[in-house]
Parts: structure tokens; C-alpha cells; sequence
């Protein structure tokens, strides 16, 4: 079932608010709705996050796979993972070029 500030945030922000008060959603429910929003996703990463430590919990100590570490890393034949370097290159900036003589 529905929470009546789930079926609100589907208004748009300068339509009437549902509620019946006449006055813009924007001005009336909104932030409210927003802050019901926002709480809601707390919980369920807060939920998710008491999950994966439960789960991380339960299997320590235990060989995974033939090699004991930490997860969240891809595994690739032929060495360790090495960090995207792409992203950190340099790029080169042009000067403005210099016209007549001194």
C-alpha cells in the first residue's frame, strides 16, 4: 500500500495539492513529502547496509575460493587489477598566441 506522500510526490510542483488545501504543492506538501522520501531511502540502506555486514559476518574466516580477501574488486586473468589511469591523464591547454613583435 501506497503512502499518501508517494502518491503526492507524483504532482507537479506548481499543480494544486492533493490534499484539498487550494494552495500549490510546491507551497503546502513538498518539502514534507521530500523529507518522508528521504527518510524512507535511510531506512533501506540503513536495512541493506546491517544486511551486508551480517552477511560479511557470517562468512568470516572462511576461503573464498582458494584465496582469502576482501571483495569488491573485478578478478582478471594475467595479474592484479591496476587503476584506470584514463581518467588521470594530463590534458594539454593552449597558450594564446602571441602576435607582432616586442
Amino acid at each position: 500500500m501506497a503512502d499518501d506522500w508517494e502518491v503526492r510526490l507524483k504532482t507537479g510542483r506548481n499543480d494544486e495539492c492533493p490534499c484539498g488545501s487550494g494552495k500549490k504543492y510546491k507551497k503546502c506538501h513538498l518539502e514534507a513529502d521530500e523529507k518522508a522520501k528521504s527518510a524512507q531511502l535511510a531506512k533501506a540502506n540503513s536495512d541493506a547496509a546491517a544486511a551486508h555486514a551480517e552477511h560479511d559476518h557470517d562468512h568470516e574466516g572462511h576461503d573464498h575460493h582458494g584465496h582469502d580477501h576482501s571483495h569488491g574488486h573485478k578478478h582478471e586473468k594475467g595479474g592484479p587489477v591496476r587503476p584506470n589511469t584514463s581518467m588521470n591523464s594530463s590534458r594539454q591547454i593552449s597558450a594564446p598566441r602571441k602576435t607582432g613583435s616586442a
